[in-house]
């Protein structure tokens, strides 16, 4: 959605906000801050090399499935990753 300079568009964006909110039961919140910064999870080995990334986005929710099956797969495979394997095939 762009916001730009339309004040309905910034409206619906708050009550949107606040409804998944309160669908989530959300208690307490942080708005304090940059609001358009957006992280990531890396997964490392036991050595500290990176082995997969998920990148974070504002308007889809963290990819828990993802992170889950890859942190599996690497510890079953030696910490060889879940994507290396699909390359290879």
């Amino acid at each position: 959605m762009s916001i730009g300079f339309n004040p309905l568009a910034m409206v619906r964006l708050i009550t949107d906000s606040m409804t998944r909110m309160k669908e989530l039961d959300v208690k307490t919140y942080n708005a304090k801050g940059e609001g358009f910064l957006q992280g990531g999870w890396i997964l490392f080995d036991p050595s500290g090399t990176p082995r997969a990334a998920f990148q974070e986005n504002a308007k889809k929710r963290v990819p828990i499935n993802d992170i889950l099956e890859e942190v599996q797969f690497m510890r079953s495979n030696n910490n060889s990753t879940l994507y290396e394997e699909k390359e290879i095939e």
